[in-house]
C-alpha cells in the first residue's frame, strides 16, 4: 500500500464531511465565526466589539466594521513588539510578510491554533490531489517557494513569506516528497538559486511542480539550457558548481547530500544528444502534474508550460494569499475552487458597489453566479472582517457553496478619462490577441499615460518570446488590443468614442529586460516564488525599468 492509498483512507472521511457541508454553508460559516469569536472574546479587539455578545451573523455584521490593514497595524505592531491577547488569545509564532499600499509592509499574525487549521486545509486540497493523481507520490515534487526568514520583530518572532513558513511546517511524510530542502531559498543570488534547484531536480524522479506563479516555471525552464552541461557534470561528480554565489552555510549542507550519479548523468547527455535540448517533458518522463495559478495574466504562461512539458495535467493553487487561503480546487483545468467554508468566515462586496460609503456586504448565501466580489474574511489568525483587496469572481456552486476564482487586486484599476479600466479588462485582451495571433509574450503590463503628447492614452509595455514579429503583425496585434477592450469595458468603448481618450500605442522592450527587472526586484526582497509584475499601472516612471526598442500606433 503506497503513501498516496494511505492518504486518501485516513483523508476520504474528512473530504467528506466537507463536501457534507457544502449543502448548508451558512451553518459551516456560523459555526466557524462563533468559534473564532468565542476564542477571542476576552483579547483587546473582542472587548472593544463586544464579541462575547454576539450570537448571529447580523450581530457580526452590525457590530464589527469592516477594515483594511492600516486600521489594525496599531494592533499587529503591538503583537510583533511582544504584547499579548490583542487580536488573539494565542501568542503568534510568525509573521507572514506581504506588500502594503504604504512603504511598510504588512505582518500578518500566525499562531499555533491558526496554523492547525491552515494544515487541515491543506490536507484536505492534498486530498483532491491524491484521488485524482495517485502516481505523483511515486516520486519527487519540486516545490518553488520564498523564504521564510527575512528577519525578526522586535519581539524576536521571525516573518518572512507564508508560503516558506509553509514549507518548514509540513508534516514528515509530505516532507519527503519534495525534492528541495528549505535552505535553497535562503540563496540570495538569483542566478544560483535557480542553478541550484534545477542541479538537485534535473538528478530526481520529479512528478509534481508547484509554485504559485507559472512564470516561476517558465524563467526556470529558459535557463536550463544555459547550464545544461554544467549540470550534467555536477550530477555525474555529486558536486555543486563553485561558479555560483552559494553562502557556506547553504552550501556544506547541500554538498553533504548529493552522491555522484553517473548513470543519471549518461540519460541525461544521450537525451541532450538525441534532442538538442534538455526538456522537462523528456528527462521528467514520470511528470503528471503541475499545480500554479492558472487565472488572469497567468494564462499567458500557461501556453508555454505546455512547451516545457508536453500534455501534462495543471491544477489551480486557489485563491492564495498571506492573509487566506479561501479555495480549494478539486479538479485539474480550471482557476475556480471551492469556497473553504469550515476554514474562515466569508463576505463579498459586489464590485460596482465598493465605492460606496454603504455598500452592501454579502454573506456566501446571497452570492450570485457570474458576478465578481471583493472578498472579506475573518480568520483563525485574528483578522476580522478583513477586506484583502482581493476581487474574486463567483463561477457556479458545489452543492449549495459558491465556487470562486481570483480576478485581480482591487487597486488594480486606472481611469484617465472615466473609463476605470481593470487588470482583468487588460488580462482578457491580451489573452484574447495573443490566442488569435499565434504570438508568445514573456511580459505584458498596459500603463496609463496622463501627460502623453496629444492626450492621454495607454501604452501596452510588451516583451515577445522569440523573434519580434514584424511590424503588420505588431500593429494587428495592437488593434486586437484596443478592440477586445472597447469589447470588455463599456466604459472604455465611450471615452474612446468620445475622444477623452487617444488611441494605445504598443512598446516593445528590449529581450531579457523582465527577468533583468524581476532579478532586482526579488534581489531586494520581493518573495521570489510570489512576485508578480502589475497588468495595469497609473505609474508612468514604472517603464524606466526597461528599454524600449520600437514604439507602434495605429
Amino acid at each position: 500500500m503506497n503513501l498516496a492509498t494511505i492518504s486518501l483512507k485516513l483523508l476520504e472521511p474528512k473530504s467528506r464531511a466537507f463536501e457534507r457541508s457544502t449543502m448548508d454553508p451558512v451553518r459551516a460559516q456560523t459555526k466557524v465565526l462563533m468559534e473564532y469569536l468565542r476564542r477571542n472574546k476576552d483579547t483587546e479587539y473582542g472587548r472593544k466589539y463586544r464579541f462575547s455578545e454576539i450570537r448571529t451573523l447580523s450581530d457580526y455584521q452590525a457590530r464589527v466594521p469592516v477594515v483594511e490593514y492600516e486600521a489594525i497595524r496599531p494592533y499587529v505592531d503591538r503583537m510583533a513588539k511582544g504584547e499579548q491577547n490583542i487580536l488573539t488569545r494565542d501568542r503568534p509564532i510568525f509573521f507572514g510578510s506581504t506588500s502594503g499600499t504604504t512603504n511598510l509592509p504588512k505582518l500578518i499574525p500566525t499562531t499555533n491554533y491558526s496554523e492547525s487549521k491552515k494544515m487541515e486545509l491543506l490536507w484536505l486540497w492534498s486530498y483532491y490531489i491524491a484521488r485524482d493523481h495517485p502516481d505523483v507520490v511515486n516520486g519527487k515534487v519540486l516545490a518553488i517557494i520564498s523564504p521564510e526568514d527575512e528577519g525578526k520583530t522586535p519581539s524576536g518572532i521571525r516573518y518572512g513569506a507564508e508560503s516558506g513558513h509553509g514549507y518548514k511546517s509540513l508534516p514528515w511524510p509530505v516532507k519527503r516528497l519534495y525534492v528541495l530542502p528549505p535552505k535553497v531559498f535562503e540563496i540570495k543570488d538569483y542566478d544560483a538559486r535557480y542553478y541550484t534547484i534545477l542541479r538537485l531536480s534535473m538528478g530526481a524522479n520529479v512528478t509534481d511542480v508547484a509554485t504559485l506563479n507559472p512564470n516561476t516555471i517558465v524563467l526556470l525552464c529558459q535557463k536550463i539550457s544555459k547550464w545544461q552541461d554544467r549540470i550534467i557534470e555536477d550530477i555525474r561528480n555529486g558536486t555543486l558548481s563553485r561558479d555560483f554565489d552559494i553562502p557556506d552555510g547553504v552550501r556544506r549542507p547541500i554538498e553533504r547530500s548529493l552522491r555522484r550519479d553517473p548513470v543519471r548523468a549518461n540519460e541525461l547527455s544521450m537525451l541532450a544528444a538525441k534532442n538538442g535540448k534538455l526538456l522537462p517533458k523528456d528527462f521528467w518522463p514520470n511528470m503528471r502534474l503541475v499545480e500554479c495559478w492558472m487565472g488572469g495574466m497567468m494564462r499567458l504562461y500557461l501556453k508555454e508550460i505546455e512547451d516545457y512539458f508536453g500534455k501534462v495535467s495543471i491544477r489551480d493553487m486557489g485563491c492564495l494569499s498571506t492573509e487566506a487561503r479561501s479555495s480549494i480546487p478539486i479538479g485539474d483545468g480550471s482557476a475556480s475552487g471551492v469556497l473553504a467554508i469550515d476554514t474562515n468566515f466569508y463576505e463579498f462586496i459586489p464590485k460596482e458597489d465598493a465605492a460606496r460609503k454603504n455598500a452592501a456586504v454579502l454573506t456566501c448565501d446571497k452570492v450570485e453566479a457570474g458576478k465578481e466580489y471583493f472578498i472579506v474574511v475573518t480568520t483563525a489568525g485574528g483578522l476580522y472582517r478583513y477586506n484583502i483587496d482581493d476581487i474574486v469572481k463567483v463561477t457556479g456552486f458545489m452543492n449549495k457553496t459558491p465556487m470562486i476564482e481570483f480576478v485581480q487586486k482591487g487597486s488594480g484599476a486606472t481611469s484617465l478619462a472615466g473609463e476605470k479600466l481593470y487588470e482583468s479588462h487588460v488580462s482578457d485582451a491580451v489573452n484574447l490577441a495573443v490566442e488569435k495571433h499565434g504570438l508568445k509574450i514573456e511580459f505584458f503590463c498596459a500603463v496609463a499615460e496622463s501627460g502623453a503628447a496629444g492626450g492621454p492614452r495607454y501604452a501596452f509595455l510588451v516583451e515577445f518570446s522569440g523573434d519580434t514579429p514584424p511590424a503588420d503583425k505588431k500593429k494587428a496585434f495592437l488593434g486586437s488590443l484596443e478592440e477586445n477592450l472597447r469589447s470588455l469595458d463599456s466604459e472604455y468603448l465611450f471615452v474612446r468614442n468620445a475622444q477623452l481618450l487617444k488611441a494605445p500605442a504598443l512598446k516593445v522592450i528590449r529581450a531579457g529586460d523582465f527577468e533583468r527587472y524581476r532579478a532586482r526586484k526579488v534581489a531586494h526582497g520581493a518573495h521570489d516564488g510570489q512576485f508578480k509584475a502589475p497588468e495595469l499601472t497609473s505609474d508612468t516612471n514604472f517603464e524606466k525599468n526597461f528599454f524600449i526598442e520600437e514604439i507602434t500606433g495605429l
